[in-house]
């Protein structure tokens, strides 16, 4: 392939003059070094692909490089629009300038195509491990270049039929290209049922940025009709004007529809059959039918082969089963037909519209559809056996003739190359592909199910994956049972699904498999029924059988086992006696996940590492977790991943007090994961939203929708209460304090239970209630010397001895002082601004009430510090109980490793992915100072490189 094939329906192209002068103005921006992406949304047939075709020809001829990509419904290979352009753009551009790309670099495009090793032909690092930022990387890299000759337009057709995997790939093209000679054209049907909401909404998220619009076509006027009748049809001007409104009609001005319209009357006479008696065709599928019947059968066998072999039909693969002579017969009987037209690539035909080759597979039967499949397949794999998506898409078609073995073969392999490229979900399909169909030997279904449950489990899909446990659990084989009981709870706590469903299943499973207690297997699901039993709030059962599992792991030496055991001890509970333990446990299987390259393991012990260091108070290991749990989340694309790196964010910049990065991490999160996980995540982010609002003053906002008398059924008591106190509405929150102190012992298995104590004493401490400070104090007291932490970073409150000693200012004990001490040391320790403002402002509440006490320092002093805070981050609840300006101060949070404001500048467009040249450009700094700024940054940061420091970036909320 000598040139980007850019598709056209071969007729005239009329209208879109509005269109076609807003892509001038486009263009102009892109020619400045402006990336601009246009997303063209219609209905099928009205003329998407046409637009987008005639830009990229003039385009092309006015010097552009054109690279053209396209998603396809019926074949799932992840990334297939940019597997395409990835492809054109090696053979376009020179290999002296692919050769300037170190080969380390270049080498995740494996993952793409096999032809990249004609380049770089270093073999790829064994137990190198996937990773998404590495690949997306290593694709720009081979784009810039490209750019580098001349300004580049990459064409992206039917983006509606993209998965996740490809939107991921091009948010980040387009995220990193701002300063480009770049032009991204893209085009997407928007009526249903092809508009989805995945699709909606990642480009709804790409409209943010700047040069990024879209054009929605409607269908051409009856102006347009007639011209189109003119030159595609030879009919009279007069003519044309008085035919033209009944066409437009008959077709609401889709141009698709109209050619077919038009070659339905043609066949009948012109335009004299619209008054004739012969019915109109009821739909663009009767008008291609009616075309279709008319061809001889070996012309129609070499449309139909075309229409199975996909989007583009080759005619060495179609000659290969059919001969070339029959072959060219029938390819040029369909082009006069209007159904294929020729590509800009010698010797390629394309369908004239998706449409047209939908009718033809619709008009196959079953059998005939199965044989071609058949045929193509084994052409395919004659010619070239890598295409392992392809082979496995039409021997899985043709399997009902006895490919079933060739299925199973390329279906595994696609599933496992789509592994390879982070694409978990297609990955998942393939392998449920696979299952389907019945093999004598080869993958059982219970090992391709188990591993289509995986893959949804890793793209975040844990209702499908706990359904296909469930299904594995009725197997004879009870050792298919046990593991498919394991499967089911690892499906289970991600989401944090309550463990009874898992722990009976595991018991069933355990006592049908009669195994020796040392057996592996049984050593892993008893780890999983520790896990399992945490997960229904039995926390001593889950240490019990958690530590005697571990313990048999130990002894076995199985690293991979053990790893196992370890991660379910980590869930035993956030108790802070328990946590120096967990903290080890959590470390130790970190360093086993690095040895085995195993992010299933590293992900959880970045996670705890998080909970855990905060817990103890060690900012330093706190740190560490959260920048490995956010580089894994960039790697791995799985969306719990995901999901907590952005948790543990969310609760680091509430705790430095920057609300402003909280506020938009946890919009990120709503509008990320809302519908992800069955909506399990709506509670936490509730509680995120509250601790945000009571600091920065939102809470009035819903005062008046409270009045006080909110049912206790309908709520979380807890929440309620905290609500209630925040308002200080007195008398509600005395009477949800009472009725919850009546049943704490409900809450304490849970993992919210240390935020239950903190609402709970906040509300005490407002109604100065003895008795329940009496009742919560020995409570509390378990948590001295720690921090607390509502679920696994979901909210964080800061040293547990500022609750104490508030709940001793409260009782009169002379112990108060000495925990505000401590607090505050904790504070001070952690970085936290938010818990030190707090910490200063109850202390200082606390000394007005006992002034004489003991000897310490003063309530205006203490006042003085926690309003000077409170100004600096913007903490409004301290400067209004401290009856304080509740403007923020214009002081300044202290920058992050001694960065200046200048590099925190040039830091932010690092992170956009600007060049040296273009940070110059923006800030009025030559490239060489801005080469200066990078170096320093680097060096502060310690960051080895561009992406590290963005995530650093990132990290520190400074985007």
């Amino acid at each position: 392939m000598t040139e980007s094939a850019s598709p056209s329906s071969g007729t005239d192209f009329v209208g879109r003059r509005a269109e076609v002068e807003r892509l001038e103005t486009v263009w102009a921006a892109v020619e400045g070094d402006r990336r601009q992406v246009v997303f063209v949304g219609g209905e099928p047939g009205v003329g998407k692909t046409r637009l987008v075709a005639e830009a990229a020809a003039a385009l092309r001829a006015h010097g552009a490089t054109v690279l053209w990509g396209a998603c396809r419904e019926d074949l799932d290979i992840p990334y297939r629009p940019f597997v395409a352009i990835l492809e054109q753009a090696l053979e376009q551009t020179p290999p002296e300038v692919l050769r300037g790309i170190a080969p380390t670099a270049a080498a995740p495009l494996r993952r793409l195509t096999a032809n990249v090793s004609r380049y770089w032909p270093t073999e790829p690092v064994p137990g190198e491990p996937d990773s998404r930022p590495a690949l997306f990387d290593a694709l720009l890299r081979v784009l810039l270049a490209t750019a580098e000759r001349a300004p580049l337009v990459l064409v992206l057709e039917d983006l509606h039929w993209a998965p996740e995997p490809t939107l991921a790939m091009l948010s980040h093209l387009v995220e990193s290209t701002a300063g480009e000679r770049l032009l991204v054209l893209a085009t997407r049907r928007t009526t249903a049922p092809d508009r989805t909401d995945a699709v909606s909404f990642a480009l709804a998220d790409l409209h943010r940025l700047d040069g990024v619009a879209r054009i929605d076509l409607v269908g051409l006027s009856t102006e347009d009709v007639a011209a189109y009748l003119v030159r595609a049809a030879g009919v009279s001007p007069g003519a044309a004007r008085a035919a033209a409104p009944v066409l437009r009609d008959h077709t609401g001005g889709n141009p698709f529809f109209l050619q077919e319209y038009w070659h339905d009357l043609a066949n009948r006479g012109g335009l004299g059959a619209i008054r004739s008696s012969v019915a109109a065709p009821r739909s663009v599928q009767d008008a291609l039918a009616r075309r279709l019947a008319a061809f001889d059968a070996d012309h129609a066998r070499v449309i139909e082969l075309a229409a199975v072999a996909g989007d583009v039909a080759d005619p060495a693969i179609l000659a290969d089963e059919l001969g070339s002579t029959e072959v060219l017969a029938g390819i040029d009987f369909g082009m006069r037909a209007g159904l294929l037209v020729a590509g800009a690539v010698d010797g390629e035909y394309r369908f004239a519209h998706a449409l047209a080759r939908q009718a033809v597979l619709d008009r196959m039967s079953a059998s005939d559809l199965a044989a071609a499949h058949a045929r193509v397949a084994r052409a395919i794999q004659a010619r070239d056996p890598s295409q392992v998506v392809a082979l496995a898409h039409h021997y899985f078609r043709a399997r009902a003739l006895g490919y079933a073995d060739e299925a199973v073969r390329y279906l595994v392999l696609a599933a496992r190359q789509a592994e390879r490229g982070i694409a978990h979900r297609e990955a998942a399909i393939l392998y449920e592909r696979a299952a389907q169909v019945h093999l004598a030997q080869g993958p059982s279904r219970a090992e391709l199910l188990s591993a289509a449950a995986r893959c949804h489990m890793h793209g975040g899909d844990f209702t499908t994956a706990r359904s296909l446990y469930e299904d594995l659990a009725t197997d004879v084989d009870p050792r298919v049972r046990l593991t498919a009981a394991i499967g089911h709870e690892d499906t289970s706590w991600r989401p944090s699904a309550n463990g009874q469903r898992s722990l009976a299943m595991l018991r069933e499973a355990l006592a049908a498999a009669a195994l020796d207690p040392d057996d592996p297997l049984s050593v892993r699901a008893r780890a999983s029924m520790g896990r399992a039993a945490a997960f229904t709030g039995d926390s001593d059962r889950a240490r019990r059988i958690g530590e005697d599992a571990l313990a048999r792991a130990r002894a076995l030496g199985d690293e991979e086992l053990l790893a196992h055991a370890l991660s379910t001890t980590l869930w035993q509970g956030l108790r802070p006696d328990l946590a120096p333990q967990l903290l080890t446990r959590a470390i130790e299987l970190n360093e086993i996940g690095s040895r085995l390259g195993e992010d299933d393991h590293r992900g959880p012990a970045a996670f705890h590492r998080a909970v855990f260091a905060y817990i103890l108070g060690d900012e330093t290991a706190w740190s560490s977790a959260q920048r490995d749990l956010t580089e894994l989340a960039l790697a791995r694309g799985q969306p719990f991943f995901r999901y907590v790196a952005g948790c543990s964010r969310c609760a680091h910049r509430y705790a430095v007090g920057d609300f402003a990065g909280t506020a938009r991490i946890s919009d990120w999160l709503d509008d990320q994961f809302i519908h992800e996980f069955g909506g399990g995540t709506e509670g936490s982010w509730g509680v995120q939203q509250f601790m945000l609002r009571r600091v920065t003053g939102g809470l009035e906002q819903v005062r008046p929708l409270i009045t006080g008398d909110e049912s206790f059924d309908d709520h979380w008591l807890p929440g309620l209460l905290a609500i209630y106190t925040e308002l200080e509405m007195v008398a509600p929150a005395a009477r949800v304090l009472t009725h919850l102190c009546a049943g704490l012992g409900d809450y304490r298995s849970g993992a919210q239970w240390p935020g239950v104590l903190a609402f709970a004493t906040e509300a005490a401490v407002l109604l100065d209630d003895t008795v329940v400070a009496t009742t919560l104090r020995p409570l509390l007291a378990e948590y001295a010397g720690a921090n607390l932490m509502a679920g696994a970073s979901v909210a964080v409150f800061g040293s547990a001895d500022r609750y104490l000693a508030e709940l001793d200012s409260v009782l009169g004990a002379d112990t108060a002082d000495r925990h505000f001490e401590r607090a505050l040391a904790m504070d001070r320790r952690m970085g936290a601004l938010t818990h030190q403002a707090e910490t200063l402002a109850a202390w200082s509440r606390h000394r007005l009430r006992h002034p004489d006490a003991v000897a310490g320092p003063s309530a205006a002093d203490l006042a003085t510090e926690a309003r000077a805070l409170a100004r600096r981050i913007g903490h409004r609840r301290i400067l209004r109980d401290l009856d304080a300006d509740p403007a923020p101060h214009t002081d300044r949070v202290p920058l992050p490793n001694g960065l200046t404001e200048r590099e925190v500048d040039v830091l932010r467009l690092v992170a956009e992915g600007l060049s040296n040249r273009e940070i110059g450009e923006r800030l009025f700094i030559s490239a060489n100072t801005a080469a200066n700024h990078v170096r320093s940054i680097l060096i502060k940061t310690a960051a080895p490189n561009r992406t590290k420091a963005a995530i650093f970036a990132t990290e520190h909320g400074l985007l």
